[in-house]
């Protein structure tokens, strides 16, 4: 089965963000995207569901199916007709998104978020942060804070690690775009330092801003072909990632993660970069069973 990116839809202008991102890369892989629009069964919806288990309801929802039918149409006839699948399917958004990047063949989720957490439509908050702290395949966020073009690039790719395996499962995914797309990566790593010293004469700081340009340099030669540079700040991790992301066209980070109710905490690095990036970032997954 070919590849797919897998685009979630709820309807809203923001959630096309993710469309260029998502026909950008099937274009240059030779991949399809799966445009999903999800819906939640009347039964879900009632105000006192007490009341509506005492009979059967028959809920005619044809109206409602050509309505999203007919959404998911007008939105495939801005992509190329061969890169498009549309699907429309019943259930709680963010576990429908999930359960339908583990078929085959899907290689990324592409979605839009609106960067923080609140009130507002089921793609732009909730659903992302489940989707993001539940996905196993990769994820790229769009947030609001992106400007999105309908012909995006990527000539320059942040790659942010810090030693650990988790951190550097991004690394093949951002050599992949690299090499697709004759990119630079620019390996990134934030050293932390304690407030009471002063970072410039810090030996200690010092030989660690040593080691891990050293460490960058080696992670780069070892990719063949690649065009890097590497970069060491002393800022906390994910203050130094947004500081360079504006020299960049994407970010791309690995994250742990666990099964089962082991999930990221909000307010990890990766979800702070999530929320607060004005790139695009992928989150790849190096998760623990």
């Amino acid at each position: 089965m070919s590849r797919r990116y897998l685009v979630p839809l709820d309807g809203s202008e923001l959630a096309e963000h993710a469309l260029p991102w998502a026909s950008l890369l099937a274009r240059k892989f030779g991949a399809r995207i799966e445009l999903l629009r999800c819906f939640e069964p009347m039964a879900t919806v009632y105000m006192m569901p007490e009341f509506a288990a005492t009979a059967p309801v028959y809920f005619d929802q044809t109206a409602m199916f050509d309505q999203i039918d007919g959404y998911l149409n007008t939105v495939a006839d801005r992509l190329p007709p061969d890169l498009v699948e549309k699907t429309r399917c019943e259930g709680d958004p963010g576990t429908v998104i999930l359960d339908r990047a583990e078929s085959e063949g899907v290689d990324a989720i592409v979605l839009a978020s609106h960067g923080r957490g609140g009130i507002g439509r089921w793609l732009l908050g909730s659903v992302t942060t489940k989707v993001v702290r539940g996905g196993r395949i990769p994820v790229l966020v769009i947030s609001s804070h992106t400007e999105v073009t309908e012909e995006p690039a990527i000539q320059r790719i942040l790659v942010p690690v810090d030693g650990s395996s988790t951190s550097e499962a991004a690394i093949p995914r951002a050599v992949e775009l690299a090499r697709a797309f004759d990119a630079e990566i620019l390996f990134y790593r934030g050293i932390a330092h304690s407030p009471l010293s002063d970072p410039a004469t810090d030996p200690a700081v010092k030989l660690e801003t040593a080691q891990a340009t050293e460490y960058l340099q080696k992670l780069g030669e070892d990719q063949s072909g690649v065009k890097f540079q590497v970069k060491v700040d002393v800022a906390a991790p994910a203050k130094g990632i947004l500081g360079h992301a504006d020299e960049c066209d994407l970010i791309v980070m690995g994250s742990h993660g666990r099964s089962g109710v082991q999930r990221w905490l909000l307010g990890s690095v990766a979800e702070k970069v999530i929320q607060s990036a004005s790139k695009p970032v992928m989150i790849v997954y190096d998760r623990q069973k």
